[in-house]
This record gives C-alpha cells, structure tokens and sequence, in this order.
C-alpha cells in the first residue's frame, strides 16, 4: 500500500491526519434538521412555528432526523479520536461509510422531495440539491478526506 506524504500542516499533534476543513461544512449541512430542532426547541414560543415553515409535512421531518444522525455520530467519534479512545480509533474508518450513506440518503430525499412536488423549480430546493450533489462528488474524489479516515 502506498502511502502519502502531506504538508505538516495537515497532522495534528499526534500524528494524525486532519481531515480537510470542507468536512465539517458537509457535516454541518447534513446535520441542519438537528440544528433547526435544537433552534426551535431554545425559542419556545416559535418553535412550532419554526418547525411548520421549514417542515409542513412532519415526515420529510422526521426523515432529515433520520438522515442526520449520521453526521452526529461521525462528529461523536471524531470528538473521541482526538482523546485516544480505544472504541473511537476502531469505529473511525467505518465513519467514511456512514458519510457516504448519510450524503447518498439526503440525495434521495432531495431527489423524494422534488418526485412530490412535481419536480417544480425552487430555490431552496435547488440550493440543497447542488450542495449535496457537490458533497457527493467531494466526499468521493477527495483522497486527503479518504486517507484521514483510514
């Protein structure tokens, strides 16, 4: 197996390969169901209204939760890498696979999404579909992102 060399920059302190900025961003976007649940839980008075603007039906809502725990548990055990943990060192390279099921799954919600609107233009929509297919593509051809989890 050939190994590569990167710039010092991209280990931490332990030796550990960084995994490249645009991670979190992916991670972040594919945790937004997570986000806007905490935010709607934090204003009490708004969070149903909150929850109604972005989510009118409450199972494409409870799809994003689903969708979104896979990056809440890649987050979990990146946490736990940094510390040495025994259970996070084993679990970290299957966290690539999780990544790509939980980008492949918001693609086919994106894609769901469309199928019941009758595939009508939207911005919003359009916006989430390109940023995923494009995580889609990154997460794919990215050899630093590969190797950082391996």
């Amino acid at each position: 197996m050939k190994q590569r060399l990167y710039a010092l920059q991209h280990y931490t302190e332990a030796g550990d390969l960084k995994a490249p900025p645009l991670l979190l961003y992916i991670l972040l976007f594919l945790s937004r169901t997570w986000m806007l649940l905490i935010i709607s839980v934090a204003s009490q008075q708004t969070g149903n209204k909150l929850l109604q603007v972005f989510y009118p039906d409450k199972v494409h809502f409870y799809l994003g939760l689903i969708i979104g725990l896979f990056p809440l548990i890649i987050f979990l055990v990146s946490g736990r890498r940094h510390a040495q943990s025994n259970w996070a060192l084993k679990c970290w390279p299957f966290c690539f696979y999780l990544l790509i099921a939980g980008v492949l799954g918001d693609l086919g919600l994106q894609v769901y999404y469309l199928y019941t609107e009758h595939f009508m233009y939207s911005v919003t929509a359009s916006i989430q579909l390109v940023v995923v297919a494009w995580s889609c593509i990154y997460i794919l051809k990215s050899k630093q992102l590969r190797d950082c989890f391996k």
